[in-house]
């Protein structure tokens, strides 16, 4: 065989690889877009929830967050906003007390992360029996602005017997900046049309810390016992391998604060977000494929959605296959009348088909103005900034992430 022969079995080869993602890709974006996004609400609420703000030294927007929970569309009778103070150094826990909300105060210099601070009062809970009396907890940021019917949304679902719920978490600052821009566009992805997509799909949405719904029914069953880098997502898979699943509520928002620009705060954020993620996905690999709570097309799509790389990556690998794939059409002598360079060809399309409507979807399912494709110019230098990022180090323990006090 000669070497451009090869070198065509080799292109042929990644294009097979490559082929659970780009289709993991498209089907999540349609699945996404031609799914209903009206959640209809039971006229009389029933549930009774708990919103939990975990806060560690969150003085300068604590207060906005417990107006915006305790101005929920719910009856007053059925809902309370606790604020565990956690480690903090200043006057968040005042701060939360004269704007309403219950506080819990709990120092432990060792035991630090957010995932302890929910054990902690979730084991309160637990003792003093209140836990018993709850329907359901939420997990709100302290950065966090809440549509006002987001309980009256998770009630329905509570209602319907789901027991671990997301809804669409975004960007209270989408203008800032570029930046915030950006990111705003990236969360409409992996917060939204993902999730979205993988839940019409019959599979379970992954959790994002904030905006999460847990029943007290559902916790007896899969307690709380996480707690690294990125939490939540490694909670998201333990209840997934327990053979339960995540639903998620594309028409409720948090709405989170971003930093407008780069720097320090920023770049600690995503090393603790994308070192965490990949432990976890390590990690699961196996015992995902092995867990026999799960069907076949559960671990399968399970499997890709964990060796799935971050978009940025993915993007570049495609672009790459993508010029290999018209390298080996234009050096073939019959390009036109050969099997090879036609399904090369074909993979190409497939990947402008599957990348294009997944970067589309987002204007289709939530609305997104079409100025912020024009945003998407600036991809570039966000990946590269990404790059700079991750030769930084993986984090060894949890930072939090400053907040602007522009808020």
């Amino acid at each position: 065989m000669t070497a451009a022969g090869l070198v065509a079995i080799l292109v042929v080869g990644l294009n097979l690889i490559a082929l659970p993602f780009l289709a993991m890709l498209l089907l999540t974006a349609l699945a996404a877009v031609f799914s209903p996004r009206r959640t209809v609400t039971p006229e009389v609420p029933t549930s009774k929830f708990l919103i939990v703000i975990p806060a560690h030294d969150e003085a300068v927007g604590i207060a906005q967050t417990v107006q915006s929970c305790r101005a929920q569309e719910y009856p007053a009778d059925q809902f309370q906003v606790l604020v565990i103070a956690d480690n903090c150094t200043d006057d968040t826990a005042g701060i939360a007390a004269r704007e309403g909300a219950e506080v819990v105060v709990r120092h432990d210099p060792v035991k630090k992360t957010k995932g302890y601070a929910l054990e902690y009062l979730i084991e309160r809970l637990q003792e003093s029996g209140r836990f018993d009396r709850l329907d359901a907890i939420v997990i709100v940021d302290a950065d966090t602005i809440t549509s006002p019917d987001l309980l009256r949304k998770f009630d329905a679902l509570v209602r319907e017997g789901h027991d671990w719920i997301q809804c669409y978490y975004t960007v209270a600052n989408p203008d800032a900046s570029w930046r915030t821009r950006l990111m705003t566009f990236a969360f409409s992805l992996v917060n939204g049309v993902g999730p979205l997509g993988l839940y019409r799909l019959g599979l379970s949405s992954p959790l994002n810390g904030n905006g999460m719904c847990f029943t007290t029914r559902g916790l007896r069953r899969v307690p709380w016992k996480s707690y690294g880098l990125v939490e939540d997502y490694e909670f998201s898979w333990v209840v997934r391998t327990a053979g339960e699943r995540i639903a998620f509520l594309p028409d409720a928002t948090v709405k989170a604060t971003m930093l407008e620009g780069g720097g320090e705060a920023a770049a600690n954020q995503r090393r603790r977000w994308e070192f965490g993620r990949k432990e976890v996905k390590k990690r699961l690999f196996g015992p995902v494929l092995r867990c026999n709570r799960m069907n076949l097309f559960e671990r399968f799509a399970s499997a890709v959605e964990l060796k799935t790389p971050p978009m940025m990556k993915l993007l570049g690998l495609f672009v790459i296959l993508a010029i290999l794939n018209l390298a080996v059409v234009f050096l073939h002598p019959e390009p036109f009348s050969s099997p090879v360079p036609l399904a090369l060809l074909g993979s190409s399309l497939l990947m402008i088909v599957a990348v294009g409507g997944y970067a589309l979807s987002p204007f289709l399912v939530f609305g997104l103005p079409a100025s912020y494709l024009l945003t998407l110019a600036y991809v570039p230098v966000y990946a590269l900034w990404k790059i700079s990022v991750r030769l930084g180090g993986k984090p060894t323990q949890w930072v939090r992430t400053a907040r602007s006090t522009g808020r």
